[in-house]
Parts: structure tokens; sequence; C-alpha cells
């Protein structure tokens, strides 16, 4: 495990921070993810990643005037802008204003790899993006052939690309239990600066859905499972306490 374990420090000052887009939770993490941070969201599919992804970009655009992309190897972005309109999340606007953008890959093979990282670093620095979602990170997985080629994406693609220079605060999006496990699943959250569990627990005949930060470089946060809701208006915390420990 030593030779995974891939440090990285978000270049910019740590008293910069990007809101999440949910006014609680960042009452939980000192005003939200460190800027230049790469952040994993982890789950089962459904369980809200996609739609807290989604929160993230629009609250960045639409509040904070900060650019963000969507990559995405699983869905259409006609078939995304239809989803997320529904919780109320009006990207088209945005995109007029060149505060977002969408870019739809297919999963890459090992030989892709180095074509997707300078696509995806080309788009970067042409929407001179700050904040950027991956979904997903599993999609790519299977290109990895060996942990070499694992560290070489977090190194020149989320190290130096994404978390350096460039300031682009980066949510990872990794699915749980969809039978690809692979040797060095779970390494992306090692090397990630901070980590964000998706779930959904039966109550009774009702079932409840969580969010939980396992970790957080850096950041004085709430630990243990936060109740969350998924409506028209899509996240909203359930009842949130604020006490912090540092992670």
């Amino acid at each position: 495990m030593t030779e995974m374990a891939v440090a990285r420090v978000p270049e910019s000052s740590a008293e910069e921070r990007a809101p999440t887009g949910l006014p609680e939770l960042d009452g939980m993490l000192e005003g939200g993810f460190l800027t230049g941070s790469l952040i994993t969201l982890t789950g089962r599919p459904g369980t809200g990643k996609t739609i807290f992804g989604s929160h993230f970009l629009y609250h960045g655009a639409k509040k904070g005037k900060q650019s963000g992309m969507y990559v995405s190897m699983l869905e259409s972005e006609k078939s995304y802008l239809h989803n997320v309109r529904r919780i109320g999340l009006e990207f088209e606007p945005l995109m007029a204003q060149k505060l977002f953008a969408f870019l739809e890959l297919p999963a890459p093979t090992a030989e892709g790899l180095p074509a997707l990282w300078e696509q995806i670093a080309r788009e970067i620095e042409e929407n001179q993006t700050e904040r950027l979602v991956i979904d997903s990170f599993t999609a790519m997985s299977p290109a990895f052939q060996t942990v070499g080629d694992l560290r070489t994406f977090t190194h020149v693609l989320l190290g130096k690309i994404v978390g350096g220079a460039s300031g682009c605060t980066t949510l990872l999006i990794t699915e749980e239990g969809t039978g690809k496990d692979l040797p060095w699943t779970g390494v992306e959250e090692f090397v990630a600066d901070g980590v964000i569990k998706f779930s959904v627990l039966p109550a009774g005949d009702a079932r409840v859905r969580y969010m939980e930060i396992t970790k957080m470089r850096g950041t004085n946060h709430q630990m243990g499972p936060i109740p969350i809701d998924i409506g028209p208006r899509g996240i909203r915390i359930v009842h949130p306490h604020v006490r912090g420990k540092l992670g």
C-alpha cells in the first residue's frame, strides 16, 4: 500500500473554500471544500452522488460565478440536463454564460487513457474550469491495467492538472457494488483529500438516505451519518448537527 500513498496537498491557501451548495453541510466543513482539493463521492447507484455533484457545480456557477464542468462516461448531455432540471437545476442559462460545460466521453481503454487526460485537461483550460465533477472513476477503472497506470492518472490528471496550479476543485464519483472490483479498488479514496459516502438504509418500513464525511484533510468536520432527503428541490439535510471533530 505504501507505493500507492500519493499525498496531495492543495496549493491554495487553507482559508480558501469552495461552498458545497448545501449551507448546513458547509457549516460542518468550515465553509466547504478546500479549493483545489480532490473529493471522492462513493456509494451504491441511486444514493445521491450525481445530484450532490450537480448541486456543487450549480451553486458555484450561479452564486460564485465559478465555471464548472461535468464529465460523464455514463449519461448523455440531453439526459443529464433533463434529469437535473426536474430538481430545479437549470443549467442551460449557465451554459450560455460559459459558466457550465458538459463533456460526454466514452469509457476509455488502457490505450485511450492518455487521450482522455489530454481532452479533460484541454477542456479545463479552455473553459477556465474551477469546479469539476468526473462521473465516474468506476467507469474508467477497467482501463487501469496496473497500479502504475492508476498512479499516473492520479499524478498527471488529478494532481498536476486538476488539483494543482489551476485551483480546480474536483469531485470524483465512484460506484460501490457494481461487480467491477479490482485489486486496487478503493485506492481513489486513499489518495483523495476527502471522502463522502452515500447510503440508503432500511428504517422500519421506510428507507432513509445518509451521507457521511469519512475523511477531509485539514478540516474540522461532522462525524457520523447525516440524514438527507432528495425531493423536488434536490438534496436537503435533515436535522443537521454542526458539532465538529478534527478529521
